[in-house]
Formats: C-alpha cells, sequence, structure tokens
C-alpha cells in the first residue's frame, strides 16, 4: 500500500461528508414515517415501531438525569431529614488515584491485605475503546 496523494485524500473526504448528509436526510424521513405512523410495542412505552418486509424500524426515546450536588445541598440544608430522605439517596463515586497502578506494581505495604491485587483487578476494568477517526474540513473549497 503507498501514500495516497493530498488530492485523493480529500476526494474521500468530501464523499465521506456526502454519504453523512445523505444518512442524515435518510433517518430524519424514516424518524418522520416511524413518528406519524409507527405504533408503541408492547412493554416499551418509550418507543414506536415500524415494520417494513425487510427491515424493523424502532424509535426509541431516552433520557439521562443529572443531579446538580450543590442545589442538593441546598434542598439538605432547607429540608427535615426524613423529606429529604425521601427525595434522595447519598451514592459515593470512586477514581482511580493517580498512582494506583505504580502501587500495585511495586511491593505492597504490610497492611495491605494479602489478596489486594486480585480484589483490585476485580474492582476495576479497564475497556480498550477502537481508534476512532475523525475527519474535519480545513479549508473551504475554491470556488470552480
Amino acid at each position: 500500500m503507498q501514500r495516497l496523494p493530498s488530492s485523493k485524500l480529500d476526494a474521500l473526504a468530501t464523499r465521506l461528508e456526502e454519504i453523512a448528509a445523505e444518512e442524515e436526510q435518510i433517518r430524519a424521513q424514516l424518524k418522520e414515517q416511524i413518528e406519524n405512523f409507527g405504533s408503541v410495542p408492547p412493554k416499551a412505552e418509550k418507543s414506536k415501531r415500524l415494520e417494513g418486509e425487510l427491515f424493523r424500524f424502532t424509535l426509541s426515546a431516552s433520557s439521562r438525569t443529572e443531579i446538580r450536588n450543590a442545589e442538593v445541598e441546598a434542598i439538605r440544608s432547607a429540608c427535615p431529614a426524613k423529606l429529604f430522605e425521601r427525595l434522595f439517596v447519598p451514592v459515593i463515586k470512586y477514581k482511580l488515584s493517580t498512582g494506583a497502578a505504580i502501587l500495585l506494581a511495586s511491593p505492597l505495604p504490610e497492611e495491605a491485605p494479602r489478596n489486594l491485587r486480585v480484589m483490585f483487578q476485580k474492582a476495576v476494568q479497564i475497556t480498550e475503546e477502537s481508534p476512532r477517526l475523525k475527519i474535519e474540513r480545513v479549508a473551504a473549497e475554491a470556488a470552480s
């Protein structure tokens, strides 16, 4: 395999942009069809489904809940404890310390449990993600 010239790389990126735009239009058209003519599948109140001969199209709505700690603390200070406990449950989150890998790679301190490395391996799961290709247009096309 040899390196492609800049013009060929640009042509490939331009084609990818065209395909992405076409995909966006097709998805919008399918979404509109499903919203207007789809039915709610059993046990999926936040979805609509439309069936073709070869494909099944499902449009699902989802939401993400963000809890703002400072605002929750304001509610906590304004409410009686029993009421607050009916609204929120405290959750502890952990993140890795900067030197965790170095600590585990070195001889462990005497006070460490004998199976600390095994326990740590169970507690921390690292998943490799596939490489992502990012293509950005750096200049507008020259007028023909």
